[in-house]
């Protein structure tokens, strides 16, 4: 085997974890998206899930950077998506309408239960 580094990684799904408990503030909101954005851009990544277990709370500047990733994935032909949301999360993507509910048609973000489930629903094209 060689030993060579690679020069280059190209990853067509990447999972960021989001460490943090509570997202709530400019300054955190604008570094989130600034790591999210560095991440996809470095890996060259069509495709990311946000891994929303450590999160407890946030608030709309917290969706700030989400919409930021969004767009960025979706002018590169990509999706995000977004998995282990606790209920109080949930319920606010939900009130402001930016996940599905029963019955709703066009939303801005995609939802798993998990990450297993949020990449096999990348591979599915669901």
């Amino acid at each position: 085997m060689s030993d060579a580094a690679f020069k280059h990684v190209i990853c067509p799904v990447v999972v960021v974890k989001v460490t943090e408990a509570q997202i709530r503030g400019d300054t955190l909101s604008d570094a989130l998206r600034d790591e999210f954005l560095a991440v996809a851009t470095q890996t060259q990544a069509v495709y990311v899930v946000l891994d929303f277990q450590a999160v407890t709370f946030l608030v709309s500047t917290g969706i700030r950077p989400l919409l930021s990733l969004n767009r960025y994935l979706h002018t590169r032909g990509g999706r995000l998506v977004l998995c282990n949301l606790n209920d109080n999360i949930r319920e606010l993507f939900e009130q402001t309408r930016l996940i599905s509910t029963v019955g709703s048609t066009h939303v801005v973000f995609e939802v798993q239960p998990d990450v297993p489930s949020a990449v096999a629903a990348l591979y599915r094209g669901t």
